[in-house]
């Protein structure tokens, strides 16, 4: 049911493995396409090694777990004020929409703020956190230039053409920058806060 209802939709576009909406397998090309179902798979495997593995601290994964954060916060910002009003889906589509675009991102964020980790956000660690999005955005441009069709609207260069994609996503790495420098004096001042509740403390 959620395959088949995704949203945004490709179902009327063509698929990189043929007409999308025949086989289920396209649909699922098609799903892995979207950089919000990108966000939640790497904000899954984050989860479930801290469950699994709560004191891992490697470099590897402090830059998946950024990368999640830093994912996870720009679809929901993104959604939020570009892609919402363009939402129709109901029944299974609906929950799966609203969980992908709103609950994850804000369990996660609150998770963080909440119970950390602290301390991990350096600038290495930002600049390390922007492979994955860079890896989208390279593959959305590629994949989209054989199959003529691309997961989201500001992305289009069918429709907008390339200057003005590529000014779309300079400006929202800009923003995804702002936001990482963002969460890492947040970080920090968690890290000084409790430094101090401790000296308090002892």
């Amino acid at each position: 049911m959620v395959l088949r209802d995704t949203y945004p939709s490709l179902s009327t576009e063509p698929s990189l493995l043929g007409s999308s909406g025949q086989p289920l397998i396209n649909r699922i090309a098609d799903y892995l396409s979207f950089f919000t179902i990108w966000s939640n798979i790497v904000v899954a495997i984050v989860a479930g090694h801290f469950v699994f593995r709560p004191r891992a601290a490697s470099s590897w994964f402090r830059t998946l777990w950024l990368s999640a954060l830093l994912m996870i916060s720009v679809t929901g910002l993104i959604y939020h004020f570009a892609l919402a009003d363009l939402v129709d889906t109901q029944g299974a589509a609906a929950v799966s929409n609203a969980c992908n675009h709103i609950l994850t991102p804000l369990t996660f964020v609150l998770a963080w703020l909440i119970v950390g980790p602290r301390g991990w956000i350096s600038a290495k660690l930002i600049m390390a956190s922007f492979i994955l999005p860079l890896s989208w955005i390279l593959l959305t441009l590629i994949r989209g230039a054989i199959i003529d069709a691309y997961p989201y609207p500001f992305v289009n260069v069918v429709k907008l053409g390339y200057g003005p994609v590529l000014t779309n996503l300079a400006v929202i790495l800009l923003a995804c920058c702002v936001l990482a420098l963002l969460l890492w004096g947040v970080d920090k001042a968690m890290v000084l806060l409790t430094t101090r509740r401790g000296r308090i403390r002892g």
